[in-house]
Formats: structure tokens, sequence, C-alpha cells
């Protein structure tokens, strides 16, 4: 579903991807660990077009997306949940998930209330605090809230920027078994993610970063019972 080929970013004399490839499949979750600056954040931001990239390609179901604007880029069917949740706290939970469908031209009334209410049937809290300001939301339920904007559009993939951040640990549990589900509705999930265990135990393959390349790869499992990886990411 995705590939990317020979990725580059740099953000002046910083070079952040340094020629990075890998591939999704379609339904599958991905994962991309790798301590903080290894470039992970630098790799969604370039899928998304949000970060210029200063070579390689991206082809999203064949389609080459690299120059595409980042609007386009989420109607063609992926969605970016960003590091850092960038909810709008003086706006409603309701007006929140709106955005998510602002200028979208393929949305239509009838869609986008249906996909209003498989937001509302995936995130109940949600649903019961639809009227209050997103400011007045815990982290956690903030999170549900990017998670659901992100849902809005009805993407094909969704990108995950470090969701676990700044969270409990039970909360932590809960988002992550919440990103299983989406996927089991059918998305498929890129994930973006220093807490390296809880992203190899639900994910059907990886990759590691280090300094804006990628070193290794494998499955889950593969990467999970590796002695380097569990030695630099899993704390064994």
């Amino acid at each position: 579903m995705l590939q990317v080929t020979d990725l580059r970013v740099d953000y002046g004399n910083i070079t952040a991807l340094r020629g990075v490839s890998f591939e999704v499949r379609e339904k599958e979750i991905v994962t991309i660990i790798g301590s903080n600056g290894a470039g992970k954040s630098s790799t969604l931001m370039a899928i998304s077009n949000i970060a210029r990239k200063s070579g390689g390609s991206v082809h999203f179901k064949g389609q080459d997306i690299s120059s595409l604007k980042p609007s386009a880029i989420v109607r063609a069917g992926i969605g970016h949940v960003p590091e850092g949740r960038h909810i709008f706290p003086f706006l409603t939970v309701q007006e929140n998930l709106m955005v998510g469908v602002s200028g979208n031209v393929r949305s239509s009334r009838a869609t986008t209330a249906a996909n209003l209410d498989r937001v509302y049937e995936l995130f109940p809290i949600l649903a019961e605090r639809r009227n209050q300001n997103g400011g007045t939301l815990s982290g956690g339920e903030q999170q549900m809230l990017a998670i659901g904007r992100g849902l809005m559009v009805d993407p094909e993939m969704l990108l995950f920027d470090e969701p676990s951040l700044g969270l409990a640990p039970i909360i932590v549990e809960t988002i992550f078994a919440l990103i299983q589900k989406i996927r089991d509705f059918g998305k498929t999930i890129l994930l973006i993610e220093q807490n390296a265990n809880m992203a190899l135990a639900i994910a059907d393959r990886g990759y590691v970063m280090e300094t804006g390349n990628i070193i290794l790869s494998g499955s889950a499992k593969e990467l999970a019972n590796n002695p380097s990886v569990a030695s630099a990411y899993l704390g064994i």
C-alpha cells in the first residue's frame, strides 16, 4: 500500500533522513522504533509532505504522492495523527472532530454523519463529552480526540506519531488496544513510537531507525527477540 524509497530530508545543515526505504502492506500494523532524534517523526511528516523532501519518493497504492499537497494526500486516503495531539482547546469535542473534514469536498453530509457516529462508537467517552471544550479533556481523552479527528475522512491508512507520549501506562494500554481495533476495521497503520515494547507487541512488522537510517527490519517477533534491539530499546 505504501512504498517509501530513498527518502531524504534536510533541515538546513542538519540531515534528518539519509535515504530511508521501507514498505507497508495493506491492513498491516508496521512500526518504526528508535530513540528520540532518530528521524521517526520526520519520516511521517515527509510522507504527508509537511516536511519538504530533499530526495526520494513516496508511492501510495501505486500512485506517486511525493509532490502532492498535504490536503491532497489526505484526500488520497492517508490520515495523520500528529505527535502532541494538536487539538483545538477552545473548540468543543464535536467541533474538533468536524475540523477533520473541513474543506474536504469528498465528504458529503451523509458520509460525515456516518463517520462521526463511527468515531463516537469507537470512543464512547467522546460522545459523552461532545459539547465539552477539547482543552478540558485529560491527556488520554485528547489523544482519543486526535485519533478520532484523523478517522473523520475515513482514511485507508493512518500514520500515528508517538501516540503514547506523556500518557500514564494504563492509558497507553487503552490507546494501543484502540489502534489494534482500528486495524481490525480494515485500516492500515504506520506507527512511530518510542515505547518499543508496546509497539512491537501489536505490530506485524517493524523497522529500527538510527540517525536517519533504517538499520534493521523484520517481523515484530524477530525484532523483539533480537538481542541488540532488546538491549537498546526494550530495557532487557
